[in-house]
């Protein structure tokens, strides 16, 4: 009997080792589980004024207008101001693209000072545009960025002229994608560009119109020089005069 009552104990004894073994296990995944303190959860301070150029320069251009008209991130900080003034490299791609404003069939006096701005921030080295365009800030434009390879415009004001507009292309020896969202796309800006532009291989004017038709001759040249090419549309009109219109243009054109 005192075997019996020792082994039964025994194993009594190793139950309860056992068992509390578990419960040690389960208190430490429980404190693993467990939130941290608020003191444990407060996020590690960071010095936003001493990024890396290169990310700096990644953040602050996709806030171009804000920074032009005086607000948000040009104001966060010395360094940020600095980057945003003095750095050439932000301003290398240059984004104006505004939804409201292009809506307007002529630029305010703002938008003219805000885009000339970014123009000169950039230092000569931009090399994309998209915004909307007229013919003074075109020839501005062509002048102060003679390295531009991409230019989108999202409207194409025809005050005071496409000679404007033509004529400053003939200093964009570099440009490689033209694409045109809403304007006026008539025959000698196209002509300027096949002549002095020998780099593009994307031109897209389909959002565009022209009270011009495009000979056959000036279609093929264009089709043969350009790899993308989309041309502006003709107004709505009867198919007779279309062909007669098309006639025309095909004799004039040889």
């Amino acid at each position: 009997m005192g075997s019996k009552k020792r082994k039964a104990s025994a194993l009594t004894d190793q139950a309860v080792s056992s068992s509390s073994r578990r419960s040690r296990r389960r208190r430490r995944h429980r404190r693993k589980d467990r939130p941290t303190s608020r003191r444990e959860r407060r996020p590690e301070w960071r010095d936003w004024a001493a990024l890396p150029g290169n990310v700096l320069c990644a953040i602050l251009g996709r806030l171009q207008i804000d920074i032009l008209c005086g607000t948000g991130a040009g104001l966060a900080c010395a360094s940020w101001r600095r980057a945003a003034v003095e750095d050439p490299l932000l301003w290398r791609r240059i984004d104006l693209a505004d939804t409201d404003g292009d809506k307007e069939k002529e630029p305010p006096a703002w938008w003219r000072a805000m885009a000339r701005t970014a123009v000169d921030r950039s230092a000569g080295q931009c090399e994309s545009f998209r915004g909307r365009v007229d013919g003074d800030f075109m020839l501005y434009l062509a002048k102060r960025a003679p390295s531009l390879r991409s230019l989108r415009v999202t409207r194409l004001s025809v005050v005071p002229g496409q000679k404007l507009i033509a004529q400053a292309m003939e200093k964009l020896p570099m440009l490689e994608q033209l694409v045109v969202s809403n304007g006026l796309f008539e025959k000698p800006l196209l002509c300027a560009v096949l002549d002095h532009c020998p780099r593009l291989h994307l031109l897209d004017a389909r959002g565009c119109i022209t009270f011009t038709t495009t000979g056959k001759r000036l279609v093929a040249r264009c089709e043969s020089r350009i790899k993308n090419l989309w041309l502006p549309r003709l107004p709505r009109g009867c198919s007779c005069c279309r062909r007669r219109a098309q006639k025309i243009a095909d004799e004039e054109d040889k």
